[in-house]
């Protein structure tokens, strides 16, 4: 089954800059998929087509059999997202982030109240639960934002570079919770700029360029085709720079 449906979709910005241009892509249901690609390659705005954040001015997208542009409610409430941007209330401290979107999702109290305190402790942040976000640092606002993002316990996640400002113990944890994510059925899709992450974490791989996908597969596909031993760590790194270095 296919948790995320992208059929030649295109998003135009309206100062006219062409961020996406014919994408097609199909992630199936228990997937982590990664896209790669340099800065302005487009990876945040097809996040945000996927996280219903924007609409595409061209083509079709389904998440979880779903229209972003017909039931963006229900998709929110059956996703968890981590954007670039902060997207904690400022209004709110750590521990309240965490309830209002327990809440939102529809979670009872019984429920969400052991997961709110489990991943304050798991992420270090028992003792920021009641500070406000206005005073937290990047990387303690970026711990909140992937507790939210896991928090009730979502069909899909769609992280957009989830790691970048964290340290390595945290990038480890991360790593970690994802790929429990996905043994227990969830579908991850991610964009990242670390090569070694997508290696290690991805069953897929897309390499985004200029709007467009111009290069799929598994990361020992992605090694053969670059010319590499696929039994060989640095595959992907190796099929990114040459995918990326044929289009320029």
């Amino acid at each position: 089954m296919t948790a995320v449906f992208v059929d030649n979709v295109a998003f135009v910005y309206p100062s006219g800059v062409k961020a996406v241009e014919g994408l097609s892509m199909r992630v199936r249901h228990g997937e982590v998929y990664g896209l790669l690609g340099l800065n302005g390659a487009g990876k945040t705005s097809v996040i945000k087509m996927l996280a219903t954040l924007l609409r595409p001015t061209a083509g079709n997208i389904r998440i979880l059999g779903l229209d972003p542009r017909e039931n963006p409610a229900e998709i929110k409430r059956r996703i968890g997202v981590v954007p670039q941007e902060n997207n904690l209330d400022t209004y709110l401290d750590v521990r309240q982030n965490l309830i209002f979107h327990c809440r939102y999702a529809g979670l009872a109290k019984t429920v969400y109240a052991p997961r709110v305190d489990e991943w304050l402790a798991l992420l270090g942040l028992e003792g920021k639960a009641a500070e406000s976000v206005l005073r937290l640092s990047g990387g303690t606002k970026r711990k909140a934002m992937l507790a939210k993002a896991f928090i009730t316990g979502p069909e899909l996640l769609i992280l957009d570079e989830p790691t970048a400002g964290l340290d390595p113990d945290v990038r480890a944890l991360l790593w970690d919770r994802v790929g429990e994510f996905r043994r227990n059925g969830g579908t991850v899709f991610l964009s990242t700029h670390y090569l070694e992450e997508a290696e290690r974490l991805c069953d897929r791989v897309g390499i985004l360029h200029g709007g467009r996908l111009v290069a799929e597969g598994t990361a020992a596909e992605l090694a053969h085709k670059a010319g590499r031993d696929a039994t060989q760590p640095g595959g992907v790194e190796a099929a990114f720079r040459r995918a990326v270095g044929g289009c320029q």
